[in-house]
This record gives C-alpha cells, sequence and structure tokens, in this order.
C-alpha cells in the first residue's frame, strides 16, 4: 500500500503546486518558477497508483488507462532531465518548438488520457471511497471546458485565466485524499487477512 501513499503524496502535492501557482499569479501577476511543472510531473504518478489500486477490477479501460499513464510518467520524468541537461535554451514558447515540447505535449496529453480512461474504470468500483467514484472522470471530461473558461476569462484579466488552473489543482487534491484513504483501507484489509 506504500504505491498508493506515494501516488496520493503526488496527487496532493501537483494539486497544491497548482493552487499556488494560481494563487501566486492571481495576487502578483507573476509565475512562480516549476509550480506548473511540478504537477505536469506528479499527476501521472498519482494516475499509476490509481491504476495499481484497482487493477484487479479495471477491465480494458483501466489496462490502457495504467498504460498511458505510464508513458506521461515517462515523458514528464524526460520533461526534468531534458531541462536539466539543456537549461533555458530548450525552454519551448508560444512560437518555438524544441526538444522539450514532445515530452510537454506526451505528460500533458497523456495525463489526460489517462484521467479518462480511469476514470471510466474506477467510476465501476469503490477504489476511492468514500471520495466519489466519479471524481477521476470528472476531472478529465472537465477539463476542456475549463480550459475554454478559462481562455474566455483571460479576455477579461489575464490573471482570470488561474482560474480553472485553481480549480483542476483543487480536484487533485480530492483525488490525493481518495487515494491515501483507498491505500489505508487496503493496508487494513491487508492487516486483517494476515492476522487470520
Amino acid at each position: 500500500m506504500v504505491l498508493g501513499r506515494c501516488a496520493a503524496a503526488a496527487a496532493v502535492l501537483g494539486g497544491l503546486a497548482w493552487v499556488l501557482k494560481a494563487g501566486v499569479i492571481f495576487v502578483t501577476g507573476d509565475q512562480p518558477a516549476v509550480a506548473f511543472e511540478v504537477g505536469l510531473v506528479l499527476f501521472p504518478f498519482a494516475l499509476l497508483g490509481l491504476w495499481w489500486l484497482d487493477r484487479q477490477a479495471g477491465g480494458k479501460a483501466g489496462r490502457m488507462g495504467g498504460v498511458v499513464a505510464a508513458i506521461a510518467a515517462g515523458c514528464g520524468v524526460l520533461v526534468v532531465l531534458v531541462r536539466a541537461v539543456g537549461g533555458e535554451g530548450v525552454e519551448p514558447s508560444e512560437d518555438d518548438v524544441t526538444l522539450l515540447t514532445p515530452f510537454i505535449t506526451g505528460a500533458s496529453v497523456g495525463t489526460f488520457v489517462a484521467l479518462l480512461a480511469l476514470g471510466v474504470a474506477v467510476r465501476r468500483t469503490r477504489t476511492l471511497a468514500p471520495v466519489p467514484a466519479w471524481l477521476p472522470l470528472a476531472m478529465g471530461v472537465a477539463a476542456i471546458p475549463l480550459l475554454i473558461v478559462g481562455g474566455a476569462l483571460e479576455s477579461i484579466s489575464e490573471r482570470l485565466f488561474e482560474v480553472p488552473i485553481a480549480v483542476l489543482g483543487l480536484a487533485w487534491i480530492g483525488l490525493g485524499i481518495g487515494l491515501w484513504n483507498a491505500a489505508t483501507h487496503g493496508a487494513a484489509q491487508s492487516s486483517a487477512v494476515a492476522d487470520r
């Protein structure tokens, strides 16, 4: 159950990083260093933990979600490594594509697809009880509309784009709490079986 708790910590820390990023930008207008990337790297690992907790009952959607989460996690690690080796020269901008761009895209899109697939799988089980089983699927389905709303809010003020980022960060924190509870519950069940 250590993996489940590590996944929970990854979800909570990534979510806190996004909430912090949104808050700092909303108040100061300045982007805090690496806050967005922390979530980008940690969220796929949280989803791997979700897959691990639900691996027996997940079916095809669960297996697909696990594979895609693993690919997204690999891309996230490569983002960190390429940045560490390449420095500022590999940082993409709105107009430039660099060596880092495919890994950022792979981590982002992979996390989104894994969230949808695992959300379908987990919805059928009670893996996250008492956190609602629909939370991962709702996060995946809501991601694109939230970003569209963020784009519309950005036309009012650039800082308002951060509101959907904060909402997604809070959802990741909720998912982390569910993962922690599921891992704790699984550890308690394993201990009860071992005591028999």
